[in-house]
């Protein structure tokens, strides 16, 4: 069973597909106060309880005894003295005494303080008192774990050669290093079902498009490693390069897909192109336009890609790139 608590004015994350009324009773298993502005929930954690959850995150699988901060950070060093990563997933389940699960819809930061400060104490903290809290119940973690895929939409099925080794690293700059690659794996009876392109396929790191000096024959390079049962899967970031010209770009502007600053202006961030715009993810007709531009990739046989950059790790904004 899934129940709905609303806090404040939450804003929109079309995080959850399914329709569910808020409660007007008490929010069960979690004690909520508003404190400085903000909404902190808190409840006590027995001495064998497990809690898991928070997504791609360092530590081991029960979250209890740190401090973890849904803050995305472009983190290269993934030690466990770290707080943040890449992504936030804002999921929780308590398993012991009482089990249940916690989802947080909301898109500020959320710290997590799960045994650390007081070894019996879950302590949740929003900057902010807006948010739409989600408390699922069910007979075991399998079961409220099925919910929650419910709650925000299932996850499609990947393809069989999706589970098999997949070979990533940052520094393929060409058409013969990815053959190179291949080859070595084959040599050595390694199995390879995929490589992964970096940024330097692009050119000039622009989103949908080829670096015809370095990869002359997409197309046939993706053909002929297909042919050897290995899907190449290049990376698309979601920043888009400012650049005049740059078909992806202007249809972009155009149309008002990009996120707005706080004037009404597109948003200009510093990511691998130089100056760039974010697609506006809120945006559903934003969300079908970027999703089109695949079309690019696919039609010269690419099956898969890597997203990265999704989730918005942006520390400064700028306004010139030396």
């Amino acid at each position: 069973m899934i129940r709905k608590y609303t806090y404040g004015n939450p804003f929109c994350t079309d995080a959850v597909v399914k329709e569910i009324t808020a409660e007007d009773h008490t929010l069960p298993y979690l004690k909520q106060t508003v404190q400085d502005g903000r909404l902190t929930f808190s409840c006590r954690l027995g001495e064998k309880d497990l809690v898991y959850g928070l997504g791609e995150n360092v530590r081991g699988i029960n979250k209890r005894g740190w401090l973890y901060k849904s803050c995305c950070a472009d983190e290269p060093n993934h030690l466990e003295d770290r707080h943040s990563l890449y992504a936030s997933h804002n999921f929780l389940v308590v398993a012991g005494e009482e089990t249940f699960g916690v989802f947080f819809d909301y898109p500020g930061i959320i710290s997590f303080d799960v045994g650390y400060t007081h070894l019996d104490e879950l302590v949740i903290t929003l900057e902010e008192p807006d948010a739409d809290v989600y408390i699922l119940e069910g007979s075991d973690i399998r079961s409220i774990v099925k919910e929650f895929r419910g709650l925000i939409g299932r996850s499609y099925i990947p393809p069989r050669w999706a589970f098999g080794y997949q070979q990533s690293r940052w520094g393929y700059k060409c058409e013969a290093d990815i053959r190179e690659v291949a080859e070595e794996h084959r040599k050595n009876h390694l199995p390879l079902d995929s490589i992964y392109l970096d940024i330097d396929y692009m050119e000039r790191y622009k989103d949908f498009t080829i670096d015809e000096e370095r990869f002359p024959d997409f197309e046939g390079l993706v053909r002929d490693m297909k042919a050897q049962n290995i899907r190449l899967v290049p990376i698309i970031d979601a920043g888009v390069k400012v650049e005049e010209g740059y078909p992806v770009y202007e249809e972009g502007v155009e149309k008002g897909y990009f996120c707005k600053d706080k004037d009404g202006k597109e948003f200009i961030a510093g990511v691998w192109p130089g100056q760039v715009h974010f697609p506006d993810v809120l945006n559903r007709e934003a969300r079908e336009w970027f999703g089109n531009q695949y079309q690019f990739l696919l039609d010269k046989g690419i099956e898969g890609f890597w997203n990265d950059m999704n989730e918005r790790a942006t520390r400064f904004s700028i306004t010139k790139v030396a």
